[in-house]
């Protein structure tokens, strides 16, 4: 099914949602299935969780459909996915999410949802650093930063390869909390000006 994109579209279509139609929704789920789920997947590498959180999403549409009073309907579906993936991210102390490189996993999906918010995921995370205790702040900026493995830290600090995967899951878990906050807030302004 090809359904051209555009504004009024989008609108019209959501117009009809409100009212019930059940065409009008399997047309939205058409359109926008595929773009939600790559948005969640980009931040949250888990495919069947995605999928989970996408369904949610469109479930959530549906059940509150005579509630909605969007100026930005594209806006308000992606806003949900975020607000979603976060969610999940909150309460899965043991995600992936620093699991693997920190700028892969943290700042390049960020630069996709703006420089306003990147900037300020910048300034938390330099605040955060400098509030570090020395020897913590020393080992994240060796792994994080300048991508050195725990054993070449341990090696260069003279410690060991466990204290050093220690400091940094202290770290990371901190880190990954205060960010989670920040962008939990975000989100809840976005949706609430969308």
């Amino acid at each position: 099914m090809n359904i051209e994109r555009n504004n009024e579209h989008d609108h019209a279509l959501f117009d009809l949602l409100k009212q019930g139609d059940e065409v009008a929704f399997g047309k939205i789920y058409t359109l926008y299935w595929i773009e939600l789920y790559n948005a969640a997947y980009k931040r949250l590498p888990e495919k069947e969780k995605c999928q989970d959180i996408i369904q949610n999403i469109f479930t959530d549409l549906w059940n509150r459909k005579a509630e909605l009073d969007l100026e930005n309907p594209v806006a308000y579906l992606h806003t949900a996915v975020r607000f979603q993936v976060l969610k999940h991210i909150a309460r899965s102390p043991k995600n992936s999410f620093f699991g693997e490189s920190f700028e892969n996993k943290l700042i390049s999906p960020l630069q996709a949802d703006g420089i306003l918010l990147e900037k300020e995921v910048a300034e938390l995370i330099t605040l955060f650093i400098k509030a570090l205790p020395e020897k913590r702040r020393k080992i994240f900026v060796m792994h994080y930063f300048e991508g050195l493995s725990t054993a070449k830290i341990a090696f260069e600090l003279n410690i060991s390869q466990k204290t050093v995967q220690n400091q940094l899951t202290v770290a990371t878990q901190a880190l990954r909390l205060r960010l989670t906050h920040l962008f939990l807030f975000v989100s809840a302004v976005i949706a609430a000006i969308s």
